[in-house]
């Protein structure tokens, strides 16, 4: 009998390395549409999740931007929306690693987490609702090991314990992807509404918020950059902590 090749376990590194396309004389062979350029189909999909958020996400709404047919998207993407997601998951990461590398950060290990972060923040942001794309549980393809395998690197030439690296890196993780999350939904007009809001509050009620009004953060990014600060001076306690108590505990 012969062989049969399966194929590879979605997700895995062999499935990567996958073209995600059937060549064009396949399609024609069996009488189907040719395919679209992968590269055309991820930058229209990217539209398309900008338009209408992750719900709007899907491949009939995809075939229908790019004048083709389902069956044809099907095709090239056998893993259907997830494989879609997936893919411009990856799509966001090569932008952000791509930058990253063309980035003047420095050579300390904090500034590099700090300045990779910010970035990648940005990047999630310039791709509107993308940062739902890494709300679960990520497949991660080449761009996304890359910056995984980095960033422990660096956390772990700082001095932490691989508990506390991998701990440290997925927790950043959470808060760039947890704040890109928030950015469709912080318009300038709806912040300025809520700082009315607490403007015509009760100042004899409410002594705390009065005071802290004229200092509250003009935008998303601010937050963020405070919260991505706070967040590295941890770090870099624990980091002195590890040099001065090899044998504290990790999990306090």
């Amino acid at each position: 009998m012969p062989e049969t090749t399966e194929s590879p376990e979605f997700g895995s590194p062999d499935w990567w390395h996958e073209p995600p396309s059937e060549p064009a004389d396949a399609h024609r062979a069996a009488g189907g549409r040719p395919p679209f350029p992968v590269d055309e189909i991820l930058t229209e999909a990217l539209g398309l999740l900008a338009a209408g958020g992750i719900d709007g996400l899907g491949m009939r709404a995809l075939a229908r931007r790019l004048g083709s047919s389902t069956s044809t998207l099907y095709r090239q993407l056998p893993g259907g929306r997830e494989e879609l997601c997936t893919r411009l998951a990856e799509r966001v990461m090569y932008e952000t690693v791509t930058e990253i590398a063309a980035a003047d950060l420095g050579d300390e290990w904090s500034s590099v987490i700090e300045g990779s972060a910010v970035i990648a923040f940005d990047a999630l942001c310039r791709n509107p609702h993308s940062a739902a794309l890494f709300a679960g549980q990520v497949h991660f393809g080449p761009m996304g090991l890359l910056r995984y395998e980095e960033s422990l690197r660096l956390l772990l030439g700082a001095g932490l314990s691989p508990t506390r690296a991998a701990a440290a890196d997925h927790a950043l993780a959470r808060l760039i992807v947890g704040y890109a999350l928030q950015e469709s939904h912080d318009a300038a007009p709806r912040r300025a509404t809520i700082t009315e809001y607490y403007r015509r509050l009760d100042a004899t009620r409410f002594p705390s918020v009065t005071t802290v009004l004229p200092a509250l953060p003009e935008d998303l990014r601010a937050e963020f950059v405070f919260a991505l600060r706070t967040f590295v001076a941890g770090l870099r306690q624990l980091v002195a902590q590890s040099a001065g108590d090899p044998d504290a505990d990790e999990e306090g």
